[in-house]
């Protein structure tokens, strides 16, 4: 049986909810922004030209279910007021159960009968999903702790999710490092550092020079 942890609590072992079909989490649609020119034939393509990649839209849908007690039908919608209807929360499917959806449900509709009772809740959720290994206090963060730079280092963050790496440093101790990305040099003074110009849909390659120990962080998504 297929189910679903919305934050604290399971659709099935708290709520004695039985999807109707297999629950899906629907994909992101793109963001796409086109420029009608009068006079001219079809439409200017501008989606990527003030973020320089695609951004997409929030993730919308439902789910249906089946009260599976009909007797208990008005404690399990109480609790799913009282607990879920338009809370910010956590999503984690069972059948992806390394990956956490973050936004909100709702109860959208509730049908009942002499024979069954159905609960429909609708979501809207964050572009990306996160993997549950990334947590970090609160924050779905990948890091890379406590490199060890005592003349020159070459690190390289690996493009392995759907996000584009927008990486953030963090030196530990008050010697000043230079950062060298693509031809291009960065002070990292002590404490956090983040440059707009770092960042990338492949693998970045960042070479550091100076004497110190630096962490790295930055956020992983996937679609």
């Amino acid at each position: 049986m297929y189910g679903m942890k919305i934050g604290e609590f399971h659709s099935y072992k708290d709520f004695g909810l039985v999807p109707t079909s297999k629950p899906v989490v629907n994909l992101p649609s793109p963001k796409l922004e086109y420029l009608d020119i009068p006079g001219r034939q079809g439409e200017i393509d501008i989606t990527e030209s003030l973020t320089g990649e695609v951004i997409y839209e929030m993730r919308t849908g439902s789910f249906e279910f089946i009260v599976s007690d009909i007797e208990k039908w008005q404690e399990v919608y109480r609790k799913l007021l009282s607990t879920v209807h338009g809370k910010k929360t956590s999503l984690v499917l069972d059948t992806e159960k390394d990956y956490v959806y973050q936004g909100r449900l709702w109860v959208s509709e509730f049908k009942s009968d002499k024979n069954y009772s159905l609960i429909t809740l609708d979501y809207k959720l964050e572009p990306y999903k996160y993997r549950l290994g990334d947590l970090r206090n609160g924050e779905f963060i990948h890091r890379i702790d406590g490199i060890s730079i005592t003349s020159s280092k070459t690190i390289t963050l690996t493009f392995d999710s759907d996000m584009t790496i927008v990486p953030e440093f963090n030196n530990k101790t008050e010697n000043v490092l230079t950062l060298n990305f693509e031809g291009k040099k960065f002070s990292l003074p002590k404490g956090m550092s983040r440059f707009p110009e770092v960042r990338g849909r492949k693998n970045l390659v960042l070479t550091c020079t100076g004497s110190s120990t630096l962490d790295i962080s930055y956020k992983r998504g996937w679609l």
